[in-house]
């Protein structure tokens, strides 16, 4: 700690330092609030560790791991920080090994362990059928395993492991044996953030006479990429002036089109990419949100619906489940359950305006319970206290 009593933070991640990258937002938006609070925040990233060259994921192979990098860095800087925030898995070294002395914490931003038991699923629910993502799929496999023990020393060796929903922290405590050493801490948007969001909402008139399904969301099975052909053939014929706008989706719309099983459609808007900024203004119109995903640490992309005032539908699942458990109707379906998740999006889809326009205004309400500032300050009160309590309140 600083004589001034601000604190020096790491923040540690595997991935670049990007707003548009939910894993690294979390940590990159946290800062800029631990920053507003008068501490300083240093990162060490995928980039300080190996530079701005793309590399293939066969070159990952040959180069050292991320830990390895990230260990030398806090080996030579060890001295300056009170505490290191890292992503689970990229510090598996005790605080001995590191030089470190402060508080070190193992980030969740969405629990390896259940990440890998869905993957496992998925595997078997929808085997690769092109030669292509069979490899890609055996690579990636492999760097689990290979991994995989990493995840598991970071949460035996750090002083506090920072999970994002309850589900996680059941899971580490009975399964893992490591719940003395939790805290919850869901996900936010800034005032700032939501205000933008508020801002740009449409008149209910407009949204309810252009009805469009918001996703947003890497494109891939764990996203329910598998489940969207059924709910756009249920939507479609309840709701045949129904649009769908897919948001953030990486792949191209020929990718998309092709899993959909259509060679075009005027009523798909695709969107591979976009920046942050300009979330507000893309969903402005939209009508309501579709989450058919099967596993999230939070869940940014519902917290971002909810903030446009978009009622959202979405499987009952860690994360989601954190947001949409505020709301009195059942927005959470069983996962996999396509038709109850389409004939919930219909009932939204068809909602008289003075109805609509109410549970658009309490998915505001709910949205703003999750604000960065509240959790910021949290997440710090705890990070001193265990700091305090391993000995190290100053330098």
């Amino acid at each position: 700690m600083n004589a001034d009593g601000s604190l020096e933070i790491l923040m540690v991640l595997h991935m670049p330092w990007n707003r548009n990258l939910g894993g690294s937002r979390v940590q990159l938006e946290l800062a800029e609030q631990f920053q507003a609070m008068g501490h300083n925040v240093t990162k060490f990233d995928l980039h300080d560790a190996f530079g701005n060259e793309r590399e293939s994921r066969l070159s990952q192979f040959f180069r050292p791991r991320f830990a390895q990098k990230a260990k030398e860095f806090i080996q030579a800087n060890s001295h300056r920080f009170d505490i290191i925030d890292a992503h689970q898995g990229k510090l598996p070294f005790s605080k001995q090994e590191l030089g470190f002395n402060g508080l070190l914490v193992a980030r969740s931003v969405g629990l390896r362990a259940l990440l890998d038991r869905y993957l496992e699923a998925e595997q078997k629910k929808w085997p690769p059928q092109k030669k292509k993502t069979a490899i890609a799929n055996w690579i990636r496999s492999f760097k689990q395993k290979r991994e995989q023990p990493d995840y598991l020393r970071s949460f035996q060796t750090c002083d506090l492991i920072n999970l994002p929903n309850p589900d996680e922290f059941t899971y580490v405590r009975d399964v893992m044996g490591e719940g003395d050493k939790c805290a919850v801490f869901p996900f936010g948007l800034s005032q700032k953030r939501q205000q933008e969001f508020k801002r740009a909402i449409a008149p209910t008139s407009q949204r309810l006479a252009h009805p469009t399904i918001a996703f947003i969301g890497t494109w891939g099975p764990r996203k329910g990429s598998k489940d969207w052909p059924h709910i756009i053939e249920r939507i479609r014929e309840h709701v045949p002036n129904a649009r769908f706008l897919f948001l953030g989706t990486v792949f191209s719309s020929e990718v998309v089109l092709n899993d959909l099983n259509l060679a075009s459609s005027e009523d798909i808007e695709i969107i591979p990419t976009y920046d942050s900024a300009d979330l507000p203004k893309l969903l402005s119109d939209a009508t309501v949100g579709a989450f058919p995903s099967y596993m999230e640490g939070f869940g940014f992309a519902v917290l971002e619906k909810l903030a446009a005032g978009l009622p959202t539908v979405a499987y009952d699942i860690p994360g989601p489940r954190v947001m949409l458990n505020h709301f009195d109707s059942d927005f959470q379906v069983p996962a996999g359950d396509t038709e109850q998740f389409s004939s919930q999006l219909i009932k939204l889809l068809q909602l008289e305006p003075d109805a609509y326009h109410q549970l658009s205004q309490n998915c505001l309400e709910i949205a703003q319970k999750f604000s960065w500032e509240d959790i910021a300050k949290q997440t710090l009160d705890t990070y001193t206290r265990n700091l305090a309590a391993i000995g190290r309140s100053g330098k």
